[in-house]
């Protein structure tokens, strides 16, 4: 009962767009918290979490942001910043991006999003992401545009950030390759089942 006045409740609040994806995205958290993952895969879910905070507190406040949009063309420019999150939820939300959020605790509940236009990603907003650093996929917290990373260059910490960048990927990295793995068991073990019993 709870799930369709949920969704109500985003038809009413939100634009069509912005309403069809969160629906969308919080059916596919739900389905991807109901996984089992194995301790290795949660334990990596539960470090990209961290190494996000990490990134994200490293970057620090920064300029960059607040006006990378400013003049282009809607939906990059609908806001002054953000230009990077112009794109489409489904696609910075992938699989491997949603199962290490669900893993990590990320639940329906954490995804809120903005209550204004709809311009490329259902949580940029205009005055950026409403989403906690925690609950953004670890590519939102990975990208470092050329304008960004003059301005971390000019405070003497981009080689810093970027150690901690490549941590970051190696980490999703591997987590993808271990939920890929699962997967491909999880389809497979009806069949060695059925050739064992043979």
């Amino acid at each position: 009962m709870l799930l369709p006045i949920e969704r109500l409740l985003v038809r009413v609040r939100q634009v069509p767009s912005r309403a069809d994806e969160l629906i969308a995205l919080k059916a596919r958290l739900r389905r991807e918290r109901a996984q089992r993952p194995g301790s290795e895969e949660r334990g990596l879910a539960l470090e990209l979490r961290r190494l996000k905070a990490e990134v994200a507190q490293a970057v620090g406040a920064v300029d960059a942001c607040s006006t990378c949009a400013t003049g282009k063309r809607a939906p990059r420019g609908t806001f002054a910043g953000g230009d990077c999150c112009a794109g489409i939820t489904s696609d910075l939300f992938d699989d491997d991006q949603l199962a290490a959020l669900a893993q990590a605790g990320t639940r329906p509940r954490d995804l809120t999003p903005p209550r204004a236009a709809h311009a490329g990603c259902a949580f940029r907003g205009p005055t950026g992401c409403t989403l906690d650093t925690t609950h953004r996929p670890a590519r939102c917290v990975h990208y470092t545009c050329i304008t960004l990373r003059k301005e971390l260059r000019a405070r003497g910490d981009l080689a810093a950030i970027d150690r901690k960048l490549d941590e970051l990927a190696r980490a999703m990295k591997r987590f993808a390759q271990l939920r890929a793995e699962r997967l491909d068991d999880e389809l497979f073990a009806p069949l060695a089942e059925a050739l064992a019993d043979r």
